[in-house]
């Protein structure tokens, strides 16, 4: 049988870049050419190991032409420090994969393969698909470039709060991604993974005969006892650890699991600190003073303290102070549920030895009983997203990222499942304003269809909360056609 290499340039050798004459001999599978794509040209004699990369060592990409010929390169989804991500259509199984093109340089690449490492772990302990985790495929490389694929998911949690304009959702959608969260950090508790990452960007929409949803992004994750990194967590999640220079454990993705959820119930960050300095202020503002000793032991405490262990003062970009202790977490929530502002507290404990685990959030009451719950006034129809909104900080949120070219839409009813009854009806409008009709009392997320949607298996850093001003990460697609899933169950 003749080699397919040898195959491909008999029958379309001037298709093909002088460069693919000489690399397709390397392949024994030939899936995708892309022969119509506007290939980037570099001669065999003239290559190096960043001819096909920008100055950033990112890779060059080309609309449908081909990666390791087999994906074809769709759109771009995903963009961010360690390189891109791209939707592609895998031509040998014929479905749409998310691919993630690592930077060509020595520190991305290394990170990487902790990824790599730690993805693999979660796969083969995931087998059953039950631990709501991004399941990776593949890896390989291409042209210097180390290549991941993943599942393609749906849209995330910030794109779904986007979409409701930031109002907020009601403490039973809440609960039920806190659940899906929370059997995911316990698989990462008994593998001593941490996140490191986790916030509403990270957390996706996906079909499993029902809504659910799955925990992505592991590029900045690592195993307890190999901890590189000691800036990390994207601002508004970062725990008093992180920022005050502690050394940290799996405790920090229970703090951020606990912000996620007070900005799902109120559409709005809990911590929402222009910088480091104001972001401690913030969780002072609800929290009061650190204990003394954890001050004391800090690293960092010169950044944010003075030599009494008295908070600096500090002023943000509007003039505004923010004080200790000023702050009850019931005002902030607009909730009088007891059981939840519980959980929350838990999460939100200055001493990471002290903060609920992941098995303990299990078996918290919140979690488990149906009640009551007295929810803040909600208007029968939401409004569409060009309309103002009241808070500043749903102002600044945005203001401060990338628009999206279209809206998913997205309808979310009170549920009875639970007996659980908020009083009011949610209706999310369309981009042609026309109006879910109302079906059986079920929570009803609609969703774009999977096979169209807009995902990342990788962080959208916000710019008001990146990491680093480098890490700012932006994307540009869109959901481009919808579906009504099935309840939430």
């Amino acid at each position: 049988m003749e080699d397919p290499g040898l195959e491909a340039l008999r029958c379309f050798r001037s298709q093909l870049s002088s460069y693919e004459q000489s690399e397709i001999l390397g392949y024994t599978e030939l899936w995708f050419l892309g022969l119509k794509a506007k290939k980037l040209h570099v001669a065999p004699e003239k290559f190096s190991k960043t001819s096909f990369d920008d100055e950033h060592g990112s890779y060059m990409k080309v609309l449908h032409d081909h990666i390791a010929y087999r994906y074809e390169v769709l759109e771009m989804i995903g963009k961010g420090s360690f390189g891109q991500v791209a939707k592609c259509l895998d031509h040998k199984n014929n479905e749409l994969v998310a691919l993630k093109i690592i930077r060509n340089k020595k520190r991305f690449h290394q990170q990487a393969l902790v990824e790599l490492k730690i993805l693999d772990t979660l796969r083969r302990k995931d087998k059953d698909n039950t631990y709501n985790v991004v399941h990776m495929k593949d890896f390989f490389y291409f042209r210097n470039h180390l290549c991941i694929t993943f599942e393609l998911l749906g849209i995330n949690l910030y794109e779904l709060m986007k979409n409701n304009s930031f109002q907020g959702f009601s403490l039973s959608v809440v609960r039920r991604f806190t659940l899906s969260v929370l059997k995911c950090l316990q698989m990462l508790y008994l593998e001593k993974i941490i996140h490191c990452d986790l916030k509403p960007e990270n957390i996706v929409l996906y079909q499993k005969g029902q809504v659910s949803i799955k925990v992505i992004d592991f590029g900045s994750s690592c195993y307890e006892h190999e901890r590189v990194y000691s800036y990390i967590q994207s601002r508004f999640y970062r725990s008093p650890e992180v920022i005050l220079g502690h050394p940290y454990n799996m405790a920090i993705d229970m703090w951020s699991l606990g912000c996620i959820m007070a900005e799902l119930h109120t559409g709005y960050p809990l911590f929402p600190g222009e910088n480091e300095v104001e972001q401690l202020a913030c969780i002072m503002e609800v929290l009061g003073l650190p204990p003394t000793h954890f001050i004391q032991t800090a690293s960092r405490r010169q950044t944010f303290f003075d030599s009494t262990g008295f908070p600096k003062n500090i002023t943000n970009n509007r003039g505004r102070k923010r004080y200790p202790d000023s702050k009850d977490l019931t005002m902030v929530l607009k909730t009088y549920d007891s059981s939840f502002l519980d959980f929350l507290r838990r999460c939100l404990v200055w001493e990471p030895s002290l903060r609920m685990t992941p098995d303990q959030a299990l078996k918290h009451a919140w979690i488990h009983e149906s009640r009551n719950l007295k929810a803040r006034p909600r208007p029968q129809t939401l409004r569409k997203l060009n309309l103002p909104l009241s808070s500043e900080a749903r102002k600044d949120k945005v203001q401060g990222h990338h628009h999206l070219d279209k809206k998913a839409d997205v309808i979310i009813k009170e549920e009875t499942i639970d007996k659980i009854k908020d009083g009011t009806t949610k209706q999310f409008q369309n981009s042609g304003d026309q109006q879910g009709s109302l079906q059986h009392a079920a929570e009803v997320v609609q969703l774009p269809h999977l096979a169209e949607a807009s995902s990342k298996p990788e962080a959208v850093v916000r710019p008001e909360e990146s990491k680093t001003s480098t890490e700012q990460q932006s994307k540009n697609s869109s959901p481009k056609s919808t579906s009504i899933l099935p309840p939430i169950v």
